[in-house]
């Protein structure tokens, strides 16, 4: 009962200081404000951040976890200040070579959940780079603080690039060891073609409660479909359980009335990007065309280069928020043939400070010693990450839940480990599927 009257007096709280927030949703005079230069070039930077950060010891690896946008945030701070003069040639790896540098004792690895291009990072992480290697395509930085070397690899190839960097402070990258405020052990352990990090033992993670930013169809069509003139020319029809709005038939976005989910074509789109870059500069444009009210814990999650599809999640204290649906996610589809945009119009706005238990969470061996016993072969895993489920809020509308657990990705789609315990979600249904 005192959780509830504590979340009705925010609630009143941001209805009375911040009434904006609440009566844009009833009006459809959308004002639309446009993002400066300089706050979307931060936003960017924050989007594309490393998802994970690594610290390998004399025998042990740390996840480690600070407070705000995290560890990675913190390096970035510290990269702004290099100049990568040089990247050296890629290397093909042998398993053991590859694994000798995942294990190089005092290093710290960034590591991104989705591959990301040398052309895209190397102006959003450093502060001057060369233009060499523009295309060579990564998803981890390992930064050698022992003999001050720092190498950019792919994990799916098991290649590496070496950088060269004028008056590299490796002594500030090693601070961040210190600066971390959690640490947890874990182990690497490699699943279709990359690695992920395990906990070693079990942990406790706090719920989170939010208060969400619900936006109308209203909003989105003024956004993204009439430029902010007038939704007269907009046609409404009703098919199924879907509002379909169209303009010039070159347009379309249609709004499930059950979950507010929505998807938005053009199918009058230039053509879409060819470079590893330009496809993900891209899709970061289409993010940025939503005007999210928070954008602060949104991250680039991945690139499907067979479906040409973007995905970007939602982050909290460093962990992903999940959900059956699209909550926390937008996804961005561009093809020759039109380009597409999946969102939710509830989206996570503020954190609402409550006071509750803690959720213990199994090592990720006994989650996969579970699901093998359940019939899960390891071929058929290809992700594990201990993850924020999104739950709606019984007593508000405004309000979401936030219950820690573990999320599997099992032949490419993601679900809540506990819902195959249960038996609400068929393992083996997704083992037999063909995504």
């Amino acid at each position: 009962m005192t959780g509830l009257v504590a979340i009705s007096l925010l609630l009143t709280w941001f209805i009375w200081y911040n009434p904006s927030n609440f009566a844009r949703q009833q009006s459809s005079n959308v004002t639309v404000q446009k993002a400066t230069k300089t706050t979307n070039e931060a936003v960017e930077r924050n989007t594309f951040l490393p998802t994970e950060a690594l610290w390998q010891g004399s025998n042990q690896k740390y996840q480690l976890i600070a407070k705000g946008n995290g560890v990675p945030a913190q390096a970035r701070t510290k990269l702004a200040k290099w100049q990568v003069t040089k990247v050296g040639p890629v290397k093909q790896l042998s398993v053991n070579a590859y694994n000798h540098l995942l294990t190089l004792p005092q290093s710290l690895q960034l590591t991104y959940q989705g591959s990301v291009s040398w052309s895209l990072i190397r102006t959003l992480l450093f502060k001057r780079t060369t233009k060499a290697a523009a295309n060579y395509v990564f998803d981890r930085i390992v930064f050698d603080t022992r003999n001050q070397r720092t190498y950019l690899v792919n994990d799916y190839h098991e290649t590496v690039r070496p950088l060269s960097i004028k008056q590299p402070n490796y002594g500030a990258i090693a601070d961040l060891l210190g600066d971390a405020t959690t640490k947890y052990a874990v182990t690497e352990q490699r699943f279709d073609h990359h690695e992920v990090a395990l906990l070693d033992q079990s942990i406790a993670v706090t719920p989170q409660t939010y208060l969400i930013d619900k936006q109308s169809a209203t909003h989105y069509i003024a956004l993204l479909m009439t430029d902010n003139t007038s939704t007269s020319a907009v046609d409404t029809k009703q098919i199924g359980n879907q509002t379909v709005y169209t303009v010039n038939s070159n347009q379309r976005l249609a709004v499930d009335k059950n979950d507010s989910l929505m998807q938005y074509e053009d199918f009058a789109a230039a053509a879409p990007a060819t470079s590893y870059r330009g496809v993900l500069r891209a899709a970061f444009t289409s993010l940025s065309s939503l005007s999210f009210a928070s954008k602060q814990g949104i991250r680039y999650f991945g690139y499907n280069t067979q479906e040409n599809a973007v995905t970007f999640r939602t982050y909290v204290r460093g962990v992903p928020v999940f959900n059956q649906t699209s909550n926390g996610t937008v996804r961005v589809v561009h093809n020759t043939s039109s380009k597409r945009i999946e969102f939710s119009g509830s989206n996570l706005e503020a954190a609402i400070p409550t006071s509750q238990t803690a959720v213990k969470l199994p090592a990720g061996q006994d989650v996969l010693n579970k699901l093998a016993s359940m019939g899960a072969q390891p071929s058929d895993i290809d992700d594990l990450t201990v993850a924020y489920k999104w739950e709606r809020d019984t007593n508000s509308g405004l309000v979401v839940n936030l219950t820690p657990t573990y999320y599997v990705n099992i032949n490419g789609t993601f679900v809540d480990y506990n819902d195959l315990l249960s038996g609400k979600v068929a393992l083996s249904t997704l083992i037999n599927s063909d995504n």
